[in-house]
């Protein structure tokens, strides 16, 4: 069984004996007061400042914005803050979804195992990052219905289809004439 703790919950009196918090893919925003009093780092599987927030990969090969993972300070801004470690990934156009994650989970490993000490140590410069894009959640639930008679070009289409493609999860639908959900996945292979 899981217990979910609430950030917002968290009494100060258990943070504050802490020297450095770390995230790694917490969907909770830490408290201001939080993020305000202590060194409070994340790991966020996007290349910052394009796609914060919700999956940016997906955000990532739809809009053709840079992915990767930025390790950054935070603040009170949804994955905003001064970025301390960054890596971008190449995102291919036989990629979908899951294969740019994985490579991201990867990456974020690596990341985490040559710069540890660091991060534990404070001993890093930030590097102050420019505004970009915000994805919320809504923003991504909003795009998973197909409106079959939207005219797009197959480039459009396919990619469309590839940033929602996620082998566990049922995402982009359309609704056929019994108004029945019907999930579409894409799969594409590479040929040598």
């Amino acid at each position: 069984m899981i217990n979910r703790i609430s950030i917002k919950d968290i009494l100060p009196s258990f943070w504050k004996k802490y020297d450095l918090i770390i995230s790694l893919h917490c969907k909770q925003l830490f408290t201001k007061e939080m993020v305000e009093n202590n060194r409070c780092v994340n790991i966020h599987p996007g290349y910052n400042p394009y796609n914060r927030g919700w999956y940016p990969q997906v955000f990532s090969i739809i809009n053709k914005l840079p992915a990767g993972v930025t390790i950054h300070e935070m603040d009170s801004e949804l994955d905003h803050g001064n970025i301390i470690f960054q890596e971008e990934i190449k995102i291919y156009e036989y990629d979908t979804s899951w294969d740019v994650y994985k490579r991201i989970l990867q990456k974020e490993i690596k990341m985490i195992q040559d710069h540890l000490e660091e991060l534990i140590f404070g001993n890093y410069s930030t590097i102050k990052p420019m505004e970009g894009n915000i994805n919320q959640r809504k923003d991504f639930n909003k795009m998973l219905e197909i409106d079959l008679d939207k005219v797009v070009t197959y480039r459009e289409a396919i990619d469309f289809l590839r940033a929602m493609t996620f082998p566990r999860y049922n995402n982009a639908y359309f609704l056929d004439k019994e108004g029945n959900k019907v999930y579409v996945q894409i799969t594409l292979k590479k040929m040598k």
